[in-house]
Formats: C-alpha cells, sequence, structure tokens
C-alpha cells in the first residue's frame, strides 16, 4: 500500500514538474500571437502597401536564415525573400557564410556570420517552398518562436513587395561600378547626338538577352525558351516609337549572337544601339548597367528580372517563358512572377 501510495504521488509530481511549464509556455505562446503584428495580405493582382517602415524589431528573438544557391540574380530573389519573410513574421534575417550576393551588394539589412548555412542549422526547423516561381503565402506565417532555414530559391516578387523600398535601398551598387556605368552612358547618348538634331533628353532602355546553357537539350526539354530576333525587335519598335530619342543597352551572356541580331536600323534616326564593355568583368558591371537605364526588355533568367526590377520603368518581357505544357510551366505561377505592370509581348 505504501508502495503504492508513493508510486503514485511521484506520479503526480512528475506530471506536475512537466505540464505546469508547459501550460506556461503555450499560454505566453498564446498572448504573444495576439500581440504579433498580421502578415501582410497579398492582393490579386495589385501590388501591396510598402511596409518598409515597419519595425518588428522588438519581437525579433529567433533567427531566419536561407541555403542560398546559384548565381547572382537568384540569390538576390533568396535574400529578398529571407528579407521579406522575416519581416513579416518578426524573426531575424541572419546571412551565413560567402554568398554572391553579398560580395557585391555591401549595404545588406541582415546579420552576417562567417559559418556555413549547414553548419548553422543543424538545430533549425526548415521551410521548403512548393514551387521555386509561385508565392506560397504560408511563408508569411511561419512560427517566430523558433529558428527557420529557408530551402528553396523563392522566385516571386509577392515575398518581398511590402518592403520593396527597403530592398532597394539594399540593392545599391559601389560608387566605383556607378561611376563607370554613368560614364558608359553619357559615352553612349553622345553618339546618338550625332545622328540626331533632336534635342529632347535620351531615353535609356536596357535589353538583357540570355542564352548560354538554356539551349541545351535537357534544359530545352524541361521548358527552357530563348528569345528569338523577331521579340528583340518588336520590343525597341516598342520604345523608338515612344520616345524621340532612344539609346538601346544591350547585356548578354552571348554576344556574338547579340551584336549579330541585334543593329540599328537606318530607319530609326532616332535610335542607336550599344553593347556593354562589361561583359568579361563581373556580373555586378552589366547588372549596374541595366539597372540605370530607364526602361526595360528582358528574355529569360532572374538576372534580366532583378535589372528590370531595379530599373523601375516600363518593362517588356518574353511571353513565350516557359514553354506551354513543359515541367517548368507547371512549376510556374506567372502572375507571381512578373508583375502585373510589365508587358508581355
Amino acid at each position: 500500500m505504501f508502495r503504492r501510495r508513493h508510486y503514485r504521488d511521484c506520479l503526480a509530481v512528475g506530471l506536475t514538474v512537466v505540464i505546469i511549464p508547459l501550460l506556461f509556455i503555450y499560454i505566453g505562446y498564446y498572448i504573444g500571437s495576439l500581440f504579433m503584428p498580421p502578415p501582410p495580405r497579398i492582393s490579386e493582382p495589385g501590388i501591396v502597401q510598402d511596409m518598409s517602415l515597419l519595425n518588428y524589431s522588438w519581437y525579433n528573438t529567433h533567427n531566419l536564415t536561407i541555403a542560398f544557391a546559384g548565381g547572382l540574380g537568384n540569390q538576390m530573389f533568396q535574400y529578398a525573400a529571407l528579407y521579406g519573410i522575416s519581416k513579416a513574421n518578426g524573426l531575424r534575417p541572419l546571412m551565413c557564410g560567402q554568398t554572391v550576393v553579398g560580395r557585391v551588394f555591401r549595404r545588406l539589412n541582415v546579420r552576417r556570420i562567417d559559418p556555413d548555412v549547414g553548419t548553422v542549422t543543424r538545430s533549425y526547423g526548415a521551410y521548403l517552398e512548393r514551387k521555386s516561381n509561385a508565392f506560397d503565402s504560408r511563408a508569411l506565417s511561419l512560427n517566430f518562436m523558433r529558428n527557420i532555414v529557408l530551402d528553396g530559391f523563392y522566385q516571386s516578387w509577392r515575398y518581398f513587395d511590402h518592403v520593396r523600398s527597403d530592398i532597394h535601398k539594399q540593392f545599391r551598387f559601389r560608387y566605383s561600378t556607378v561611376a563607370a556605368i554613368n560614364s558608359f552612358l553619357a559615352e553612349s547618348a553622345a553618339m546618338l547626338l550625332v545622328r540626331s538634331s533632336d534635342t529632347q533628353p535620351c531615353v535609356f532602355v536596357g535589353i538583357h538577352i540570355r542564352r548560354g546553357d538554356l539551349l541545351d537539350l535537357y534544359n530545352v526539354k524541361t521548358g527552357y525558351t530563348v528569345a528569338d530576333e523577331s521579340y528583340i525587335s518588336r520590343a525597341m519598335q516598342y520604345f523608338a516609337r515612344k520616345y524621340s530619342r532612344v539609346v538601346f543597352v544591350v547585356c548578354s551572356d552571348d554576344m556574338v549572337w547579340s551584336t549579330s541580331n541585334i543593329q540599328s536600323r537606318p530607319s530609326e534616326s532616332n535610335s542607336v544601339v550599344v553593347f556593354s564593355q562589361f561583359t568579361s568583368l563581373s556580373p555586378e558591371f552589366d547588372l549596374a548597367l541595366l539597372a540605370h537605364c530607364n526602361h526595360s526588355i528582358i528574355t529569360v533568367g532572374s538576372f534580366g528580372w532583378w535589372a528590370a526590377w531595379l530599373a523601375a520603368g516600363e518593362t517588356v518581357y518574353f511571353r513565350d517563358f516557359p514553354r506551354a505544357g513543359s515541367s517548368l510551366r507547371d512549376s510556374f505561377r506567372m502572375s507571381d512572377y512578373y508583375l502585373p505592370q510589365w508587358i508581355a509581348m
């Protein structure tokens, strides 16, 4: 009898020791959730209010990081999503290891640490995106009481549109890069002065042409496409008819094709085509060159996408990407990838 009573007493004490702390944790979590600002609502198909000035720093007790992968354009998407998602959830953005985006942009508003993401996030919870080019609203309602690592490319403007002005400030190029770009644009404008007596200001239209490995058989089967000369010609005519003096600035990973297929037309004396002189340098220079244009013509790929987003002018994009019926197209939601005001052609 004594042993049985002792056993019940020990069981009661054990349950009390376990249940009471859990109860307090639950109550604290519930009360905290009542004060947590709601995630920004993403309207369809428009753009949400810019919430860059919101300050959730009082709630930042846990980290949010991401496994960076790919080139500069891909990593810019990942960083912007990391920042936007952390802002919406009251988490601290954390950048682990060496990254391309961190090397190009020195003003990123994020805590940086040297260890790689695999070393840091062994005890983190993982959040895997459903589709790489489709917005998943679950990402704006994460558990803010634990550390989380994002896994994926997160290529949708909706992940960070609520902090777009903040992202613009962080994606600023080095002064030396901007100086070189401005000098090139000034020389390009001078070429147009020789060809036209019009005194209207020059309008710079950046053209990004992505080809390269997208022509490989595997990528073609997956659904990748490349823009042809007719698309580039139509897009250029659109801007040449709209503005009296246009300088088309071409950047590409295939300059041989570009210089052979994109030329100034004698009948269009109000425009001139120039080709980037920075292709052999860091991709930072071509991105800065395109971003400093007034308007954009893009083909495919995240690099051109970001050039147009940073330029923040009128953008024409290639409507036949990805190929209809392909596995790549299945992972795309076009309205989540392309901004609603951009023009399909």
